[in-house]
């Protein structure tokens, strides 16, 4: 967060005769925030919201809760094609990172930062891996139609494998190995800080006209000198 304090006078943008955020009148002075002209109370209320520490538990709870969320959605998905269609869609990595970095920033009040995306990028990294466990799971109870699997069983073998499957695919693929690191990517990328610039106060002036310069006519031109006559 920067605040730039700046009691120039400057040109009023267009529009800025009313404030972007509550629609008040805008009088002898205006902020800015990222090009948004705003009132002195919305810009103040803007930097205490993006500055405050207060709720920051529970925002990280709210970011990581709504990020499983997200996740869990995009890993059904991951691991129905993996064990039903049988092929490595590995492009629904990207997709699982999408929605968990919505989801954390969502819960993070749209603030983001370096711990929301060190969260973003571990949740995805194991919703990939719980997928693909999944995923053998599926296939294994297909083949032993019939057969129960022990429900503690399987669950221990997905968490554990949650860790181990992400690497151990990109190991085994190279095409899978920088999908995954992309959708990882792009988790880190979604849940960075937001980047807030306050610029004001800056004095309203009105715009001035410029006057166009009058057109020259052809009578206020210098004559041309006539041509010299040739000597005799």
């Amino acid at each position: 967060m920067e605040n730039e304090i700046q009691f120039d006078q400057v040109q009023r943008p267009a529009g800025a005769s009313t404030c972007s955020s509550c629609r008040g009148a805008l009088f002898d002075s205006y902020y800015q925030a990222n090009g948004r002209v705003l009132c002195e109370r919305c810009a103040a209320n803007i930097r205490n919201y993006f500055q405050s520490k207060e709720g920051g538990v529970g925002r990280f709870a709210m970011a990581a809760l709504l990020g499983i969320g997200g996740g869990l959605a995009g890993g059904a998905v991951y691991a129905a094609v993996l064990a039903y269609a049988n092929v490595n869609a590995a492009l629904i990595t990207v997709l699982i990172g999408w929605l968990v970095g919505k989801g954390v920033r969502k819960g993070s009040g749209n603030r983001g930062g370096v711990e929301y995306q060190i969260l973003a990028v571990v949740i995805t990294y194991l919703i990939i891996g719980l997928s693909i466990m999944a995923s053998a799971v599926m296939m294994m109870e297909g083949k032993h139609e019939g057969a129960s699997l022990d429900p503690v069983k399987v669950v221990i073998i997905c968490i554990v494998g949650a860790f181990a499957a992400p690497i151990q695919s990109a190991t085994s693929s190279l095409f899978s190995g920088l999908i995954t690191a992309f959708g990882l990517m792009q988790a880190w990328r979604i849940t960075k800080a937001a980047q807030v610039i306050i610029t004001g106060p800056h004095a309203i002036a009105s715009v001035s006209q410029v006057v166009p310069p009058e057109p020259t006519t052809p009578s206020a031109l210098p004559s041309p000198e006539p041509p010299p006559t040739p000597s005799a």
